[in-house]
């Protein structure tokens, strides 16, 4: 354990410094992590008051400890054991002095009333106070806005207690209080505002809906329906529906949703209640899901199998382990990578069930010199670096990975001999070391495989290396959020050939496809197949296929879905919405499109493999922060290089769809309605239902992000220079 402390924090010195006021004996606890937005306010609201301050830090890597020490608090740093065993801990092993605790969440605030009513019972007789706890009351805030009904107020979380007479009940997620002796309720308020924006409040409800499933399947599976010991009347209501009723209902999110907001009354908080309801039924839909993903995971020995399954031992649609979410790095030993046997073919691609139509994008001239200077406003800029990039060094685990996994023995299927085409390949990466070894293997038949990392953590690095491929490091610039990865590596890096082929980790070449890239580069291709078009001849669109619930989706939209990834390097960029700087989505282009220097690309008739969904947290972790771009996007009008237009090429289509979508009324519901009947969605049976409602969400959520934005901007330009401490109660 390492601690830092503030000597002015400790209980003794508390006191001690401010000798005009009484001991409060009450001890308050505060858990934390990466809380540098909201923890100011919460320890304004105990400063001066409380005998002690503990913060008890999960290893933030903000400035979450420095605000806490500046604030007069004892910082203790205990690295994460879980919601309940983390807050066990530190009421077994801080230096406690007084006779009551109180913990207080980072987003929350005491008010002045409820610390008068704290101190009037923590300055009595301890042992003439019958009770060992307090429940208290919070009112939640949402997007600035106080949630008085919804079933969220009142809301009653015991936490004020008698040294010693309370513990957590261990549980994964929404653990509550057992208490050694009886309990009574405080008057006053509570204030719980979480500052750091729903893109953070998606992220903690995806985590949270992930171990409520398990913890609810556990429970069903166990036939466990008893807690540890007695909570409070409208806490044990709650987890009796979840446990008993919820699961045996259908369309549990549509139930959720009226009860809060017809039943308990959201409708009386206004538009703000509106969404509070759709975003907490979301909740239920997420937890419902994700319960239906751990059962169809198979059982073991009676408990839940909530690990997900390696690559070696769950092949899904004859590839030997999905990709896993982007950004994740678990730890993978290297016996595993040496235990995976070849893989097959991953079979031929099927003809499209609807042929696209292609139409003239912007004029294109010949020539890439003169083509760079006459649509120079329409493409992106891209500052050069001071010198060439350097790969980087080859680490010194690589050859005993390279032994074991032997890189040029390709998998089954007609794939080009290694190293016989000479086209370069690009795989943009950061902690990718589930996927980069598959995705690297099959485009051994390349003669340059580049790899472009943002300072892994993984061993994204040595296995890149050891499959053959030079590593660059990219740095992104968040002050400005251009360029990204992409297009600063077309620009920059030294490439040996004329032709790059753009894959993300997480897709995998067919031996289809990879025949065809070689006729593109020898010169020998001709437009034969069903899509198949000539185009410029220098780029061309790619068709991919989703991979989701195991399954093809063909129909939701995500099928066709094309994207530029076969071009000369030096003609062409991926264009840029707006000015959009860091948007916090990440250093690699979101929704940004390739557009080429010399006229409309052409299309090839085979397809690629996309398995960028593992499992629905990914999928929500992911399209949380594309969301954030695209709040970002609406607010820029979506303006960049690629026009929209309603006959034009696949992007272009897209981009006007979006552009009438933009202003209809009750979009979420819409874009359902269009995806799975429009769209048939409805052909990829549940997979598809379940994909279908999920884009309803990226809706519902794209636009609750861009008015919060506009709100935020609002209250920017209002706000004076004084901070305070909470809200008024």
């Amino acid at each position: 354990m390492t601690t830092s402390a503030n000597n002015s924090g400790s209980p003794t010195s508390a006191a001690a410094g401010d000798s005009g006021r009484r001991h409060s004996n009450i001890t308050v606890v505060v858990p934390t992590f990466n809380e540098e937005a909201n923890l100011p306010f919460a320890l304004e609201s105990v400063k001066g008051w409380a005998d002690a301050v503990f913060v008890v830090d999960s290893e933030s890597t903000d400035h979450s400890r420095e605000i806490a020490e500046k604030h007069g608090a004892k910082v203790v740093v205990q690295p994460w054991l879980g919601y309940a065993r983390q807050k066990n801990w530190a009421l077994t092993n801080l230096p406690i002095a007084t006779e009551w605790v109180f913990i207080l969440d980072a987003d929350e605030a005491v008010t002045p009333q409820l610390r008068d009513e704290m101190l009037m019972i923590a300055r009595g007789d301890a042992a003439s106070q019958q009770m060992a706890g307090f429940y208290v009351n919070r009112l939640t805030y949402f997007l600035g806005k106080p949630i008085k009904h919804c079933g969220y107020f009142p809301s009653y979380n015991l936490r004020l207690f008698k040294k010693g007479k309370a513990r957590y009940e261990e549980r994964e997620v929404h653990e509550h209080m057992i208490v050694d002796g009886p309990t009574s309720r405080l008057r006053n308020l509570m204030l719980h505002e979480d500052r750091r924006g729903l893109e953070h409040l998606i992220a903690k409800h995806n985590r949270y809906s992930t171990l409520e499933a398990r913890e609810l399947t556990r429970e069903q599976i166990l036939r466990k329906g008893e807690d540890a010991g007695p909570l409070e009347r409208g806490i044990a209501t709650r987890r009796w529906l979840k446990r008993n009723v919820l699961p045996r209902l259908p369309f549990t999110a549509l139930w959720r949703f009226l009860y809060m907001y017809v039943i308990k009354l959201g409708i009386l908080d206004g538009l703000t209640g509106f969404r509070f309801c759709l975003f907490l039924a979301t909740y239920d839909l997420f937890i419902a899901l994700k319960m239906a993903e751990i059962r169809s995971s198979g059982l073991a020995s009676g408990a839940v199998a909530v690990a997900k399954a390696s690559p070696a031992s769950t092949p899904p649609a004859k590839v030997q382990g999905l990709a896993i979410a982007e950004g994740d790095a678990p730890t993978v030993p290297l016996s595993q990578y040496a235990a995976v046997k070849d893989q097959s073919s991953l079979g031929t691609p099927l003809a499209a069930t609807t042929p696209a139509t292609v139409v003239t994008a912007a004029p294109g001239v010949a020539g890439a010199v003169a083509a760079v200077a006459r649509v120079a406003n329409d493409m992106p800029v891209v500052p050069k670096t001071d010198g060439v990039p350097i790969a980087d060094a080859v680490r010194s685990d690589v050859v005993e990975m390279r032994a074991k996994l032997n890189p040029t023995k390709m998998p089954d299927g007609d794939f080009p001999a290694a190293g016989s085409v000479n086209v370069s390949i690009l795989v943009p990466v950061k902690n990718e070391q589930r996927n980069i070894v598959e995705c690297l293997r099959r485009c051994q038949w390349a003669t340059e495989l580049v790899v472009v990392d943002s300072a892994s953590t993984d061993q994204t690095i040595s296995l890149s290396q050891a499959m053959g491929a030079d590593v660059y490091q990219f740095r992104y610039d968040r002050s400005t959020g251009w360029p990204k990865k992409k297009n600063w590596a077309l620009e920059n890096v030294p490439w040996k050939n004329e032709w790059v082929m753009i894959l993300d980790a997480d897709e995998y070449m067919t031996p289809e496809l990879a025949q065809e890239i070689k006729r593109v580069v020898e010169g020998s291709w001709k437009p034969e197949g069903k899509f198949a078009q000539a185009g410029c001849g220098d780029g061309y669109w790619v068709n991919r296929r989703f991979m989701f619930f195991g399954k093809w989706i063909r129909g939701c939209g995500y099928y066709p879905s094309w994207n530029v990834r076969l071009l000369k390097h030096k003609l062409g960029r991926y264009e840029r919405i707006g000015t959009l700087g860091d948007t916090g989505s990440g250093d690699n282009e979101v929704h940004e499109h390739i557009v080429l220097y010399t006229g409309k690309a052409g299309y090839l008739s085979n397809e690629f493999l996309h398995y960028a969904y593992p499992d629905l947290a990914a999928w929500i972790e992911k399209h949380n922060r594309y969301t954030t771009w695209e709040a970002h996007a609406m607010e820029a009008k979506d303006k960049g290089a690629v026009r929209a237009k309603m006959f034009g090429e696949p992007i272009e289509r897209r981009r006007w769809m979006k552009s009438v979508a933009r202003k209809l009324p009750f979009r979420p519901t819409l874009r359902f309605l269009y995806s799975y009947f429009v769209q048939r969605g409805f052909m990829d049976g549940y997979p598809g239902f379940v994909m279908c409602r999920l884009l309803a969400w990226y809706e519902f959520t794209s636009i609750a992000k861009y008015r919060e934005m506009l709100a935020l901007r609002g209250d920017e330009a209002r706000r004076d220079s004084s901070n305070t401490s909470g809200r008024p109660s």
